[in-house]
């Protein structure tokens, strides 16, 4: 038995080497892998998160355009729920802080977009709720690693 555990000893310090390069190697490959698992994750995220930018820059143009203008064709409020909507789609994609804003810019649009061509609190109502989803949604995308 004393023999095995020396011979044991032996062929451990013999491939020492090539033990320790397997360590490393494995240990390198699971950090290359997470990195890049992340690293897609991320680029899911930004362009989740610029393409709710892009929406939420053409809703509030939307709503500009029907209060300020007067402008029926640029100012439709019922295109604005094509926007917002994809907005809700995206937003699952970035974090679920960004989903839960977004479902309360649903509500409050829910509750103001037939009124935004005529009532000054509802574009202000609306537009708050537009700058707080773009807020959260710049804030995420800027803490990404």
């Amino acid at each position: 038995q004393n023999q095995s555990v020396n011979t044991l000893t032996q062929q451990i310090h013999k491939n020492l080497l090539a033990i320790i390069s397997l360590v490393v190697a494995m240990t390198a490959l699971g950090y290359n892998t997470y990195r890049n698992e992340q690293t897609e994750d991320n680029r899911n995220i930004r362009f989740a998160g610029f393409t709710m930018l892009q929406e939420l820059s053409k809703l509030q143009l939307i709503i500009d355009y029907a209060h300020y203008d007067m402008d029926t064709a640029k100012g439709n409020p019922i295109s604005g729920w094509g926007r917002i909507l994809y907005v809700k789609d995206m937003s699952y994609l970035v974090s679920s802080k960004v989903a839960a804003e977004t479902g309360l810019l649903i509500e409050t649009w829910s509750r103001e977009w037939q009124t935004v061509h005529s009532d000054e609190t509802s574009i202000q109502r609306v537009t708050a709720g537009i700058d707080a989803l773009r807020e959260l949604v710049r804030h995420t995308m800027v803490s990404l690693d």
